[in-house]
Parts: C-alpha cells; structure tokens; sequence
C-alpha cells in the first residue's frame, strides 16, 4: 500500500485476528516523515493505535459495511492539519479534491463475514446515549435481547468489577446507573 493507497478516514477495517478498526486518519511521522495509520478498536478498551502504512497494509484488510455502501466518502477528521504549522488550506483542499477523484475511481470489494456489526449493535448504541437515566431506560428494554457479550462490555464500560453470572452483572449495572442518576440529580439541584 502506497501513500495514494493509503486508508481513507472512516473506512473499517479487521485485523488478521479478527478484531474491528475505523481509521481515524493518516499521519506522518514527525520524526522519519513516515506514513502513520491512526486507528481506533472498535471493542475493549476503544484504544487509538498507530501503525506504519506498510505494516498496516499486511495485517488489516478493509471491511465495507452494509451502512457504508450507502454512505457518501467519509470526511476528514480532526487529525489532518489541526496543530500550528500544519498544511495550508489550498493544500487542504487539494488533498481533499484528490482524495474524491481516487475515490470516485476506486472499486471496493465487500469481504464476505459474519456481520459482527449487527452483534455489536446495542453495545454502540448503549456507549452513544448521554445520561445514565437513557443508559438505564435503554438496557430495561433490551434486556432480553442482550448477548453475554453485551452485558459483559456494558459492565466493564461502567467499571463494575466481575460479578459472576451476566444476570448479577446487568443487575449490578442497573443499580451503578441509578447511582450515576441520583448523583446528576442532586448535583443538578445544587446548581439551581
């Protein structure tokens, strides 16, 4: 993979072990001037990690998810040009027009898989919600319909120690979350 090869920001992509990523950006490496992949897990601990272009290109192959078809190119996120002493605007933008043109070129092959986005699903979701109350109203009503999986990354999310069976762990997840609600409430009443 060349630097015209490089990820495009947003695009999926799976380890040789099977983990997912979303590419955050390309880089270069202010020390050698080396092609850097920024990207992030999409499970655990959602980590940002760097990797060599070339490195990259051997141990990850590109994921196109039903979502992605649909969508138009991803745009560039925060990491292109966002520090004093980054690249000009007309640079920017000429990056960007040649970023459209290759992309608008470039065919896409849909590697077949057993579609871990979908399993993944109510996890996202659950991470997305902003207060705890919507974090609690939504784990009540998917209850039944979360995997040992879920409740066990929902659990380590809240920073609840290993309970055992996933049973005492959403059950320990409830009552984190109506601590977390009562104290935005009485912190909320003090404010006003």
């Amino acid at each position: 993979m060349n630097k015209k090869e490089s990820p495009l920001p947003g695009a999926f992509y799976r380890q040789e072990e099977g983990s997912l990523y979303q590419v955050r950006c390309v880089a270069d490496d202010a020390a050698g001037g080396e092609a850097l992949v920024i990207c992030q897990k999409l499970s655990a601990d959602f980590g940002l990690l760097a990797y060599r272009l070339s490195q990259f290109a051997t141990r990850f192959s590109e994921v196109t998810l039903p979502e992605e078809k649909e969508a138009a190119a991803p745009e560039a996120t925060a990491c292109t040009g966002d520090t004093p002493g980054g690249i000009s605007e007309e640079q920017k933008q000429s990056a960007e027009q040649e970023q459209e043109s290759e992309a608008k070129t470039e065919t896409r092959h849909s590697i077949p898989e057993p579609a871990p986005e979908e399993r993944d699903r109510r996890f996202l979701h659950f991470l997305e919600l902003q207060s705890p109350r919507e974090r609690r109203i939504y784990l009540e009503e998917e209850r039944d319909n979360l995997t040992e999986r879920d409740i066990l990354r929902i659990a380590t999310t809240l920073e609840i120690e290993d309970s055992g069976e996933p049973e005492d762990q959403l059950r320990n997840a409830f009552a984190a979350l109506r601590v977390q609600e009562r104290y935005e409430k009485e912190r909320g009443d003090r404010h006003v």
